[in-house]
């Protein structure tokens, strides 16, 4: 978990960077101020489920893809929930959050995905 953490932490001050290039630079009009508590919040719920699978992906292989699912759909479903309240109550900026909030969703996602998988294989001994 800590190597997960110190290379999530990581990515998420590379996010920050290209961010504050991106957003001072040729996107500026598309900045809203909510895009840097997003990039925290994909960071801790990132963080927060790689802990949890890493607890339950000692348990017998049929129990842990049955749980490793269930908890994929609960972050997705989570996800697009935290989005759905966002474009409601914020309506003049939804294109904006949308676009940066599936660009993180990906970013984060694939980056959890890519550690888990390489986790998985050191434990089974696939490589």
């Amino acid at each position: 978990m800590k190597r997960f953490f110190i290379k999530s932490t990581v990515l998420t001050i590379i996010v920050f960077i290209l961010g504050a290039v991106v957003y001072t630079t040729f996107l500026k009009p598309f900045f809203i101020s909510i895009l840097p508590v997003a990039v925290l919040f994909f960071y801790g719920v990132t963080n927060l489920v790689h802990a949890y699978l890493l607890k339950i992906a000692g348990k017998s292989s049929s129990k842990f893809a049955s749980q490793y699912m269930a908890i994929s759909f609960l972050k997705m479903f989570f996800y697009l929930a935290v989005a759905i309240a966002f474009v409601i109550f914020n309506r003049e900026q939804a294109k904006p959050f949308i676009g940066n909030y599936l660009m993180l969703y990906l970013v984060y996602t694939s980056f959890e995905v890519y550690e888990f998988s390489r986790v998985v294989k050191q434990r089974t001994g696939v490589h």
